[in-house]
């Protein structure tokens, strides 16, 4: 079976041609707001992994899919998802 997942080589044209067509600034701004998404998301991922259960708002389970719906998972996670480390939560 063929692998469908895969684009067809009008496909892979079309969107060279669509990539081609936009204008360097709009090129520029597609690739600094990828690369901040990738940033954002890798620091919510490994603050969550670190962050103690006690510390995050509602189960960590349920932060973790929702750290991938881009562009506003990770955001929310960051904005909202942590409560504030105490004194007595920093270990020496």
């Amino acid at each position: 079976m063929a692998d469908e997942t895969a684009p067809r080589p009008s496909q892979a044209a079309a969107l060279r041609e669509f990539w081609a067509g936009l204008g360097t600034f709009r090129r520029a701004g597609v690739v600094t707001l990828a690369a901040v998404e990738v940033v954002c998301t890798t620091a919510a991922a490994l603050d969550l992994l670190q962050r103690p259960q006690h510390l995050v708002r509602g189960p960590k389970a349920l932060w973790w899919p929702a750290i991938f719906v881009q562009p506003v998972g990770s955001i929310a996670y960051l904005t909202w998802g942590r409560r504030l480390r105490s004194s007595t939560d920093v270990t020496p």
